[in-house]
């Protein structure tokens, strides 16, 4: 065991909001990380302890909801928020960036407690928590590599680096294969990443991980923490805490099991997306059939002939919600015969988008990607991603962001395709 950790100190002192104390662990960098502790309404020497790795939403009601049902049923929970520890801007660059040592330094500790443990994260912050276990089993050689770890929970991972522009072919980072370890993912059935869970898990069993998988039926990314989430969203939410000990029970390892990471890894940077219209090598675009919000059939390719916005978003992105008024704008600085907008919707239903268009003004049409195939087929992994086509068919520009679609710039790139 490394001497640093032999140093490792720790701070108790009362918190306001739910947390009884709380740890600071030391790193090597000089770096320090804070453990909030939420202890268990009633002692349960079976439930193991929970150390959860969050992304931003430790301060919202809903997950403090969701402590308290979990401390209510047993566990005593470990929040750790790595970003607010370091004292980082909360960007997906700076999650994705994440070494992994705040993770170590936190499995070293609770190791030391000779208590079994669970590691829970989500999304992005599931990169950081690999490569944290990782880096503990190499460095500090647990017993089976995983010593008294039972379960990593990975709910919704978003562990693919972001394309640089819309349409790229996203790629996994290369500690998801290179990774060795007890997993069990949690996956909404309404989640952006659901098409890339066979990927996801092929590469995770390159080195034995062991690989278990739970679908949460009509469930978005962050259905835990949503303050407008659907019904059967709310449920869902309400019933991990009594559904943990079933779900651990399924990924149970054996007594016999080891597991060994790779000890070289490919370095690889974050990558920063392209900002803006972002001109690409001319290719066909993918035709497709879809319906409108009033069932009314549409065959992509019929759109020929004319410059076209293709744009993918949904209702819960605030960003392309923002971008909405401006594209509005856009639509009415050309003649209709010249350019047109064609948007879908990714996995909403007809009457979602009908009542959203009561409160927000679309003066363009919306197609229903119900099942979010042709986002698919398109390579769209983040929202709103836009491209724009010209009178042939071909894609000529991308956009992985929202923009203001009225600046004289884009009209500009627009005009220019109309007279190419």
């Amino acid at each position: 065991m490394k001497s640093w950790i032999g140093l490792c100190w720790a701070f108790l002192f009362s918190l306001q909001a739910n947390a009884a104390e709380s740890l600071v662990l030391p790193i090597e960098s000089g770096e320090e990380v804070a453990v909030n502790i939420y202890p268990p309404t009633f002692s349960d020497s079976e439930k193991p302890l929970l150390i959860w790795f969050t992304e931003g939403y430790a301060h919202r009601k809903t997950f403090k909801e969701q402590l308290t049902r979990f401390n209510d049923v047993g566990y005593e929970i470990w929040q750790v928020d790595l970003l607010e520890s370091y004292f980082l801007e909360r960007t997906p660059v700076n999650i994705r960036g994440l070494s992994g040592a705040g993770v170590a330094a936190v499995l070293v500790y609770a190791n030391q407690t000779d208590r079994p443990f669970v590691v829970i994260s989500s999304g992005r912050m599931n990169l950081a928590m690999f490569r944290g276990v990782r880096l503990w089993q190499l460095e500090h050689q647990p017993d089976r590599g995983i010593g008294k770890l039972q379960q990593v929970l990975s709910f919704f991972p978003n562990i693919y680096d972001v394309a640089k522009k819309a349409g790229d072919t996203p790629e996994l980072f290369p500690i998801v294969s290179a990774s060795s370890l007890p997993i069990t993912i949690i996956q909404p059935t309404e989640g952006a990443f659901k098409w890339k869970l066979a990927e996801t898990i092929t590469a995770l069993e390159k080195h034995h991980s062991q690989v278990a998988l739970v679908a949460v039926a009509n469930a978005r990314d962050w259905y835990f923490v949503k303050n407008d989430g659907t019904e059967l969203e709310r449920k869902a939410a309400n019933d991990i805490a009594d559904l943990l000990a079933i779900w651990l029970k399924a990924g149970k390892v054996s007594e016999d099991r080891v597991f060994v990471p790779v000890e070289k890894l490919a370095s690889k940077q974050a990558t920063v997306r392209a900002k803006g219209l972002v001109e690409v090598r001319a290719r066909p675009s993918l035709d497709f059939a879809l319906k409108d919000i009033n069932g009314k059939a549409v065959q992509f390719k019929d759109k020929q002939g004319k410059v076209i916005l293709l744009n993918f978003w949904a209702s819960w992105c605030g960003p392309c919600v923002k971008e909405i008024p401006s594209m509005n704008r856009l639509a009415q600085s050309f003649s209709e015969d010249k350019f047109e907008i064609v948007s879908l919707n990714f996995r909403e239903t007809p009457q979602t988008i009908k009542d959203f268009m009561q409160q927000v003004q679309v003066d363009f049409p919306v197609l229903m990607d119900l099942d979010g195939k042709v986002s698919d087929a398109y390579q769209i992994f983040a929202f709103p991603s836009s491209f724009l086509l010209d009178a042939k068919g071909n894609i000529r520009y991308s956009v992985n962001t929202a923009i203001e679609w009225d600046e004289a710039e884009v009209k500009a790139v627009i005009e220019a395709l109309i007279e190419d």
